[in-house]
């Protein structure tokens, strides 16, 4: 029994929209990662600022918007390398 010109296209049509969700799963999976770690690292650099003024460790932090857009994206070790940086009295200054 040969296949029929509407059932090939249907099972193209079957096969192009398991990709799609396949492709859109991938993608949001990937987008929720990085909004959880930008979240994370937004609120830690928040919290490390705030510890940090309240010890009074000889230092400071400074959140500027490279300091947030290195957390944002850098998450966790992100927030480790922007207060080793200012540790270091590294500012982070736009050029």
């Amino acid at each position: 029994m040969p296949l029929d010109f509407i059932t090939i296209n249907g099972l193209a049509i079957l096969v192009v929209a398991i990709a799609a969700f396949a492709g859109v799963y991938y993608v949001l999976k990937v987008i929720k990662y990085l909004i959880v770690n930008s979240i994370i690292g937004l609120i830690l650099l928040f919290i490390s600022n705030f510890v940090i003024g309240m010890l009074d460790l000889g230092f400071s932090v400074d959140i500027n918007w490279v300091s947030i857009l290195v957390c944002a994206l850098g998450g966790i070790p992100g927030v480790i390398i922007v207060i080793l940086l200012g540790f270091l009295n590294v500012p982070l200054v736009p050029a």
